[in-house]
């Protein structure tokens, strides 16, 4: 779906509301934006977008990366509903420009899906597997959590974060397990740490079962055991952070816009806000990021 280009002229002129209407869009400013850049960024997300239609209408695929999409897999508009009031209610943006296709990747035996997004003009597109063409569940995923889990992904792309993205995409999750220990692992470097220490741990099993019943399997147990509650206490001290920021946001912004907001804070933003004396200080803050930071400009125009 194409950005209206009267939206992009008014934001280009620097006009809050259609910025804001961008906001509302999950397209965000990156900290370096003004007006311009950032209406230039969106026109040529506009072309890539227009770009992969014509590859898809005129070849009937297109290669991105290392998968390869058709249009007969496109996502009908229609499944994107619910994920698209999802977001809404939880962060108050709706990314209904982005396209989506059904993919079984040859390197996923339990994918369920991601979403892929390139620099500078943060083009970005969802695959999910096959098996959702037809059902709304299969295995521990439900479609719609899966697409707004994306979702948030691909509106914070912008902030180049990563310590609190996980966190903030698995609130989307249908149960209060994923919910609080879905951001446990921020990047597949943590999955594969996790995943090798459980591997070398049933490697000394086998061993031991079947050729060496001598040699001792604690050492395993250690470093399993050490990785993950490196990763809960982690985890932990994130969450702490974030509630330190919700509640210094919450001296200057109504309640029901606390949680969008906070969503709008890279992560540098959320560790200054956490770290304040005392909440009145967040005014101050506030008013330093409003004067050097469009983004801080079109947050205050949506939700102060």
């Amino acid at each position: 779906m194409q950005i209206p280009e009267n939206l992009i002229s008014l934001a280009e002129q620097g006009d809050l509301a259609a910025l804001a209407e961008l906001d509302a869009k999950g397209i965000f400013c990156a900290d370096n934006e003004n007006a311009a850049s950032f209406a230039a960024r969106v026109r040529l997300l506009n072309q890539k977008n227009q770009e992969l239609d014509e590859a898809l209408a005129t070849d009937g695929s297109a290669a991105i990366e290392d998968v390869t999409i058709h249009q007969q897999d496109r996502i009908p508009e229609n499944l994107f509903l619910e994920p698209l009031e999802l977001t809404e209610k939880l962060y108050r943006f709706q990314a209904d420009w982005v396209a989506g296709f059904f993919v079984d990747p040859a390197y996923g035996l339990l994918f369920g899906g991601c979403a892929y997004y390139f620099y500078p003009d943060f083009f970005a597109l969802f695959i999910i597997r096959r098996s959702f063409r037809d059902k709304a569940r299969w295995l521990f995923y439900q479609r719609k959590e899966l697409l707004a889990h994306e979702l948030c992904h691909v509106a914070r792309v912008s902030f180049r974060a990563h310590v609190y993205e996980e966190i903030f995409a698995y609130k989307t999750a249908t149960t209060a397990f994923r919910r609080f220990f879905g951001g446990i692992f921020r990047s597949p470097k943590d999955s594969f740490l996790f995943i090798g220490a459980s591997c070398l741990l049933l490697v000394n099993q086998l061993c031991r079962a079947f050729l060496f019943p001598q040699l001792p399997s604690w050492p395993m147990w250690c470093l399993l055991v050490g990785i993950l509650c490196w990763l809960v206490l982690r985890l932990l001290r994130d969450m702490k952070i974030l509630r330190k920021a919700r509640k210094h946001l919450a001296f200057i912004f109504p309640e029901q816009n606390v949680i969008p907001v906070l969503f709008r804070c890279n992560d540098a933003e959320i560790q200054q806000l956490a770290i304040l004396d005392n909440p009145q200080d967040a005014q101050t803050w506030l008013e330093n990021r409003k004067s050097t930071s469009l983004r801080w400009k079109i947050t205050c125009t949506r939700f102060e």
